[in-house]
């Protein structure tokens, strides 16, 4: 590779890959969410699988991406070769809208496949706000909404996750639900689902077999009085985790490796739903941990490590997971976090460890302001605990610490939102001058817990409680900030709620409800003329219960015994706690049979540092060396982003086991320099970035060949040269940039050609950009270098230095005279660039 014009051969757009509805993604609001072919990504040939199903995750990619449970899912299924399990999520509006106009149904990612022609659909249930999503699913897929309206040719609906503990407002969508651990009951529906293929059996034959399968409740088959037992996992060491999980293209809300060190939390905390019904506490033991890290790592690229559980910090072996963990991957720039600490689990051995690396944020959880309340909701850690971690943290280098605490538990008062306001004053004066945020929602009582008999407060109620604490931080650096508590409103009633919501969602969605948990998509209206259409009140669900009354959810067995439940709930009412039966005599909560069921803590013999695999970071002075790669984004990757693009190739590098340079500061980055941002929806023969690598050994063709294999298909290396390390990185050195458009049959040849005389016959041609509310004028002669047409194509050809260039598009609409949507339906390509030495 020269310093010359780099020119490729490229006489029409058939000579690139595309993607099935292209056109359609060109026009909506972050078309990667859609694109599929992530790295790691299954695909399997239908005609040799017997099974053929997607797993729904109710809610944008970015979320559902992020979410273990759907991760650890399609692993499980995908590992059995006659099954196939693809991946669907919930379009955005945008997307919903352009499905709709072009009359296109909703697809699976992986193969483009209708959901309608599948087996069966398996919904995670995650968040009540969630429903009218679910709906909005079904009726782009081409499936009845009701359950009742489907017919031999329709796929069955499967529900699970924590939005099945309590089924009973979404029951009518549904076919089945699977209550509790999702693992080995998914496996049992699918071969019973193969079975019932091969006898050609009725829909409610099926229902029926499935009905048979311990902790699936099927409603349409469902008898009063009979009770549905949550599925336990009961070993948790042995349990299927993922070697390879999908690594996304965009960022997604938890972009980083998940690991499940433990699952099921002992401390007994009264509001909390997952800690009563994850029950018993089983984990993993540390070598597994980190053999688990080390296969992830090589798989994916990911430049983090999340631990996770209800309470990372309880693991029984926790530091020396941390220490494996910091050791093995500290020198490879891989950070480690732990979304989920108590206040009292947090020690300066951990902050040692964790800043080792970056420092990847603490979110501590107080939960309420005065220690009454505490005992009360049995949460188990004091102001002195808050302060020994929000001091160690700080101390330990962060500069910023995340606190969250709950409004409207039972029996609370003025004194407590003044111990909120309390807290959170000093914690600004333990920061030692860093920045405290607290996040303060509104309690909601859920389904299976010892709070599920108490009132929610009302919205007018939670506004006087939020303006109460607000009124306090008016001015300073401590933020505080509220959640919407309309939404906390429609989250109670559904969780609280019985069967005759089902027809009130279905009334919602209707009117148009959708990601009704997003603050600027809540139209609290719609929901309110929903009920009243249905003659319901939503307050009654709110209101408390006697112990006495018939619950929604009572036929759903948790295991944890509703008279625990009660007796907990008792108290609370008289201030009294339980002690975690991890470090006490058992609590008598039902869940432990104490043969299959019962803790299964990790073992301090298994903790033995040396077990890891203890990767040690080289002697001596390293060696830097500077690689220039050229390289095309054709294809689905014209949809990714600038910084989609970075990750890429960082985390390619990665599993190709190269180490970049890293910048130093508080979040070191890799040292990749790229060629300016190519425009969302252009594709590109001459994209090119700068790479410093640490101690590689290879020659730069050895290098372009693992590029080959670890970039996803699109992303495709042509060149590559050893650079100084003292010259202008590439950004600062071109000057000159191609671009080649296919103009679509809608514009003729002929008036294109004289469009660009009118251009080129101008003075000046001046063309206004408005740019987050910024406008700024340019006269486009000064930046077009050259125009030609030959056939169908209209070459362009921009100067570029360190001040930017021209949008091409700006350019292209400005001179054609057309709008800039129906220029990204034709296909864009920059084809070559110049630099500065290349010219004369």
């Amino acid at each position: 590779m020269s310093n010359r014009l780099f020119r490729h051969g490229y006489s029409s757009p058939d000579s690139f890959s595309g993607i099935e509805d292209g056109d359609i993604l060109a026009g909506v609001e972050k078309p990667a969410r859609y694109i599929g072919t992530e790295v790691n990504h299954v695909k399997k040939d239908l005609r040799e699988v017997k099974l053929h199903v997607a797993l729904a995750f109710p809610d944008v990619y970015e979320i559902g991406m992020s979410h273990l449970g759907l991760k650890i899912l399609y692993s499980v299924v995908n590992s059995r070769p006659e099954f196939y399990a693809e991946r669907v999520f919930a379009p955005w509006p945008d997307m919903e809208a352009s499905l709709r106009r072009e009359g296109r149904p909703l697809k699976t990612l992986e193969t483009g496949t209708p959901l309608d022609a599948l087996d069966f659909v398996g919904f995670s249930l995650q968040y009540e706000l969630c429903a009218t999503n679910v709906l909005q699913m079904l009726d782009l897929g081409m499936i009845p909404i009701a359950a009742r309206n489907r017919n031999a040719g329709h796929p069955f609906i499967v529900g699970g996750g924590p939005g099945a503990l309590n089924p009973a407002p979404l029951s009518r969508f549904f076919d089945a639900f699977v209550i509790g651990d999702g693992e080995e009951a998914i496996l049992e529906l699918a071969a019973a689902h193969v079975r019932w293929k091969e006898t050609r059996g009725s829909r409610n034959e099926l229902l029926d077999e499935w009905k048979r399968i311990p902790g699936v409740y099927v409603p349409s088959r469902h008898r009063k009085g009979e009770s549905i037992r949550r599925r336990i996992v009961a070993d948790l060491e042995g349990a299927p985790f993922p070697h390879r999980p999908v690594v996304p293209f965009c960022e997604t809300v938890h972009d980083r490796i998940g690991l499940e060190i433990a699952r099921g939390c002992s401390r007994g905390c009264r509001f909390c739903q997952a800690g009563m019904m994850y029950r018993p506490v089983r984990e993993r033991r540390p070598q597994t941990i980190i053999d688990l890290a080390h296969s992830n790592v090589s798989a994916t690229g990911w430049e983090e490590i999340a631990l996770l559980s209800l309470s990372a910090g309880d693991h029984s072996c926790i530091n020396d997971v941390i220490k494996g963990i910091t050791r093995d991957f500290a020198c490879e720039k891989v950070a480690l976090s732990l979304p989920s600490l108590r206040t009292d689990s947090l020690d300066p051995s951990m902050v040692e460890q964790i800043r080792k690396v970056r420092k990847t944020g603490f979110t501590l959880a107080p939960e309420a302001g005065t220690e009454r309340l505490r005992r009360i909701i049995n949460k188990g850690n004091s102001e002195d605990d808050l302060e020994r971690a929000v001091t160690t943290a700080f101390d330990g280098g962060w500069r910023a610490v995340k606190l969250y605490f709950m409004i409207g538990l039972p029996f609370e008062t003025d004194e407590d939102l003044d111990g909120i306001v309390r807290l959170v004053l000093k914690a600004s004066k333990w920061a030692k001058g860093g920045r405290i945020t607290a996040s303060v929602s509104t309690f909601v009582p859920k389904s299976h817990t010892p709070f599920q008999w108490c009132e929610q407060i009302s919205v007018e109620e939670t506004m006087r409680r939020r303006h109460y604490i607000r009124r306090y931080f008016q001015k300073g650096r401590t933020r505080v900030k509220f959640h919407n508590p309309r939404v906390s409103f429609l989250e109670g009633v559904i969780a609280r709620g019985d069967e005759r919501l089902g027809a009130v969602i279905e009334s919602a969605y209707g009117k148009g409800a959708r990601f009704e948990g997003w603050d600027e998509r809540l139209n609290f209206d719609v929901w309110m003329d929903a009920f009243t259409e249905n003659g319901i009140d939503p307050e009654d669900y709110l209101k408390s219960r006697s112990i006495e009354e018939e619950l929604p959810w009572d036929f759903v067995d948790g295991r944890v015994s509703k008279d625990f439940l009660s007796r907990e709930w008792a108290k609370a009412e008289a201030g009294e706690t339980t002690p975690d039966c991890r470090n006490s005599d058992c609590s008598g909560c039902g869940v432990c049979d104490f043969e299959q069921v019962l803790p299964r803590p990790a073992s301090h013999t298994d903790a033995d540092p040396d077990l890891s695999h203890g990767i040690l970071p080289p002697d001596g002075h390293p060696t830097i060396r500077r690689l220039r790669l050229q390289y095309a984004k054709l294809g689905a990757m014209r949809f990714l982003g600038h910084h989609d693009v970075t990750r890429v190739f960082h985390r390619a590098l990665r599993r190709m086991g190269l180490k970049p340079a890293y910048s130093n500061g508080f979040h070191p980055h890799p040292k990749l320099r790229f060629s300016p941002p190519l425009g969302l929806g252009i594709e590109s023969l001459a994209e090119f970035v700068d790479v410093d690598l640490v101690d590689c050994r290879l020659i730069p063709e050895e290098i372009m060949a693992a590029l080959n294999s670890a970039l996803p298909p699109g992303m495709q290396p042509l060149a590559i040269e050893e650079r100084s390390l003292n010259e202008d990185p590439v950004s600062g050195t071109l000057r000159r940039v191609t671009y080649e458009l296919s103009v679509s049959d809608s514009l003729s040849m002929r008036d294109v050609a004289e469009m660009v005389r009118k251009f080129e016959s101008s003075q000046t041609f001046e063309i206004t950009r408005v740019h987050k509310g910024k406008s700024k004028t340019r006269d486009l002669k000064e930046w077009v270098c050259r125009l030609e047409t030959h056939e169908s194509i209209l070459r362009m050809e921009f100067k570029s230095d360190a001040s930017g260039s021209v949008h091409p598009y700006d350019a292209v609409s400005a001179i054609l005279g057309i709008g800039r949507d129906s220029l990204k339906t034709m296909r864009l390509v920059k084809t070559e660039v110049g630099f500065k030495d290349s010219l004369t």
